[in-house]
């Protein structure tokens, strides 16, 4: 495939209009796979700030959109869905998120053809109901509604931004609340083809704004109090600085911030199976993601014999370009993120950790990493979490070692557990504090339809999923007769 591939322009949407974002950063995005220049990086100045900000305000206060019955914005989100099937969308999505992000081609192209689903799945979400239900009540019938807090400001990754921000955009929307999507200034591509989807789809100006820019976009829009609810995926410290803005006033967050996933591998795990499950939990998205292998806890008798599968697998990973077919995992995101995470691995070798890997790196110049396990460190030295293809290693002599360890951070997004003995590996997880795991498998997506993704500690706050997430975006209005108590409580 070749490699020269034009990227869309970088473009605002505010207002129903397409505007080129006002500030040259003095920046450019630069393929992750070689480092060469692709675009200068631009944001919006405080001035388009307002106006998608005055826009989205207009949009709640006329209720222009909540009182769209679910049933037509239903039909306005399957329209949207019609229009991100074409094949223009995957094709131009797919690339770019590859190019920008550094995941493999195979990855990004199944995340772009989620992209319909999601808005699909919203509207069925719309036309089944489950906005406005009635219960019974002491004088008949009470109405319960779930309507819209007001204007949502959602702020996307750059790992996963199609999937995380299209979900996002989609839950909103089927809940009656006007939208701002601030993408990351590294990935903002698949923002700006979903914007085009929804000018094309018709839906109302003011109803999906997109603002392009850094932090500082991100900050102005979080600290304007016409936002009503705040939906964030990122890092801890920009979970915290949302948290901050927000408390003051009450506005509902929906924060996840990463983990330090555990995966425990048990004396009478099957080896194989859980050897790819960790080969998995470190080259998935290049280990660019909330859910990726964080720290590998092996009972200590099956631990060499487990490291001789693992670095098996590991030295037959096709690490490469991520726009090439063949490649298994590809670069991290940028130079930045590529030096902190070389940076987390001194740090661990300074503490006496082993470098574990097998992986050869490509003849490129772009930000390859190896997929690493690093042995010998305390526990205490490996708490937090490193986002990218990079696993802390302890041993465990019996169950109860295996939880305190399991339970040995304060983040608790995912655990992956490995028995042949599912009761006790059940047992096991059920006393996990973490907001989902998995036994004897390592996937991508949900386990369970209509299960929310879950986040304890400093992973996050609030659940995400499909009914989830689309609630959140709603408080609760009840609405009925009601009998009359007398004067004086008689």
């Amino acid at each position: 495939m070749s490699r020269e591939h034009p990227l869309p322009e970088l473009t605002n949407y505010i207002d129903g209009e397409f505007s080129t974002p006002a500030m040259d950063r003095g920046y450019s995005l630069h393929d992750a796979n070689t480092g060469a220049a692709l675009q200068t990086r631009r944001g919006c100045d405080r001035e388009q700030v307002q106006a998608a900000l005055a826009s989205t305000d207009r949009t709640y206060q006329t209720g222009a959109w909540e009182d769209t019955p679910a049933q037509e914005r239903a039909e306005l989100l399957e329209r949207m869905a019609e229009e991100l099937s074409g094949a223009e969308y995957a094709e131009t999505i797919s690339i770019a998120d590859s190019l920008t992000s550094g995941a493999i081609i195979r990855t990004t192209r199944k995340m772009a053809k989620m992209l319909p689903f999601v808005f699909r799945g919203a509207a069925a979400y719309l036309r089944e109901g489950h906005l406005d239900k009635l219960v019974p009540g002491p004088c008949g019938d009470v109405e319960y509604l779930r309507r819209p807090w007001g204007p949502a400001l959602l702020i996307a990754p750059w790992n996963g931004p199609t999937a995380i921000g299209s979900h996002k955009v989609a839950s909103a929307l089927a809940a009656g609340a006007p939208c701002i999507l601030k993408p990351s200034e590294f990935t903002p591509h698949s923002a700006i083809m979903m914007a085009r989807a929804a000018d094309r789809a018709g839906l109302p100006k003011g109803v999906f704004q997109l603002t392009l820019g850094d932090r500082t976009v991100g900050a102005q829009l979080v600290e304007d109090p016409r936002i009503k609810a705040v939906s964030f995926t990122g890092g801890l410290a920009g979970g915290r600085a949302i948290a901050r803005a927000c408390a003051e006033d009450f506005i509902p967050t929906q924060l996840e911030l990463g983990g330090n996933n555990q995966l425990v591998v048990f004396a009478d795990a099957d080896l194989d199976l859980a050897a790819t499950g960790i080969v998995y939990g470190l080259t998935n998205l290049n280990g660019q993601w909330c859910r990726a292998l964080g720290r590998l806890l092996v009972h200590e008798s099956v631990k060499d014999r487990l490291l001789d599968k693992v670095l098996s697998q590991l030295a037959s990973i096709r690490l490469g370009h991520s726009l090439d077919e063949d490649s298994d995992m590809g670069p991290l995101v940028h130079r930045g993120h590529f030096e902190q995470v070389q940076a987390d691995i001194e740090r661990l070798c300074s503490k006496g950790g082993q470098v574990l890997t097998a992986t050869t790196l490509p003849q490129l110049e772009g930000n390859f990493i190896a997929p690493t396990l690093v042995d010998g460190c305390r526990p205490e030295d490996t708490r937090e979490e490193i986002f990218g293809p990079v696993a802390a290693l302890h041993t465990f002599r019996d169950d109860s070692e295996a939880l305190a360890l399991a339970n040995g951070t304060d983040l608790g997004l995912a655990g992956y557990v490995y028995s042949g003995d599912e009761e006790k590996a059940f047992a096991f997880a059920r006393k996990m504090r973490t907001g989902g795991v998995k036994i004897n498998g390592y996937s991508l997506l949900s386990i369970g339809e209509g299960t929310p993704r879950g986040a304890w500690g400093l992973s996050g706050l609030g659940e995400e999923g499909h009914e989830q997430s689309i609630e959140f975006f709603t408080g609760a209005r009840v609405i009925g007769r009601s009998p009359q108590d007398p004067l004086g409580g008689r």
